[in-house]
């Protein structure tokens, strides 16, 4: 029987903490995710159960990551404390905090794969259970999807998808270099795209996050490239916390 994993998630960013669980609940290897919105709830989830790994932003209202940490009890410190952070200049810190891993936001569904695999190699040698984890990919794979256009049908394959932005009762979608106006309304459109892979900004935008490469905050724009080809696109202030990662 495969073993499953508990997770508590600390960040006080309620989108953040959506999206990474959502992030999490597609690898099928949790049993239990906690989500806390402060280090004081946190300590308030470890009394009702143990996690094997907990992911920690580090600027939070209040006490941060870093304070949580030391107030944690060893068998915590031992692999079980991975950031994820918007900020990287933290990173040697996080280390010398004996944090098992560091992600950056918005994160990527690549590099959480690649460390949670690494907590479960750490935990497969640590432990002399018979069972052993391993990642499960998911079943779902759309291949294509078939929009309308105003001169006949379009058949597009999400995964070249940069992003969709709705134009009036139509929709914008960028595959890089070529748009094609759908007769359809974004709405429509977000019906049709896989469930994994795609975040809405708001009522304007539909951006597939595995092609983020770049979340400027202070210029409110996102840049995303797929195969050489860039795009950048303006996100009204209000939306950019939905992109807190991705």
């Amino acid at each position: 029987m495969e073993q499953m994993l508990n997770a508590l998630i600390i960040d006080d960013e309620e989108n953040a903490r959506i999206l990474l669980n959502k992030l999490l609940e597609e690898t099928l290897l949790f049993k239990n995710i906690r989500l806390a919105s402060s280090v004081d709830s946190a300590y308030n989830e470890l009394n009702l159960f143990e996690p094997d790994i907990i992911f920690l932003d580090i600027k939070m209202p209040g006490k941060d990551g870093f304070a949580f940490i030391q107030e944690l009890p060893q068998k915590y410190k031992i692999y079980k404390i991975v950031f994820v952070t918007a900020y990287d200049q933290y990173a040697i810190k996080a280390i010398k905090s004996q944090a098992f891993d560091y992600l950056l936001k918005p994160v990527n569904r690549k590099e959480l794969k690649q460390c949670l695999q690494r907590v479960i190699d750490r935990k497969n040698n640590d432990t002399d259970k018979g069972g052993t984890l391993k990642i499960i990919k998911t079943n779902e794979r759309i291949t294509r999807i078939r929009v309308n256009t105003r001169t006949g049908t379009l058949f597009i394959n999400p995964d070249d998808i940069l992003y969709c932005k709705a134009e009036g009762n139509y929709t914008a979608v960028c595959t890089g270099k070529k748009q094609h106006l759908c007769s359809m309304n974004l709405g429509k459109v977000a019906e049709l795209l896989p469930k994994n892979g795609f975040i809405r900004i708001g009522r304007s935008y539909i951006i597939n996050f595995e092609h983020i490469t770049m979340l400027d905050r202070k210029e409110c724009t996102i840049s995303l490239v797929r195969e050489g080809e860039t795009a950048t696109i303006k996100i009204p202030r209000q939306h950019i916390k939905d992109l807190d990662i991705l």
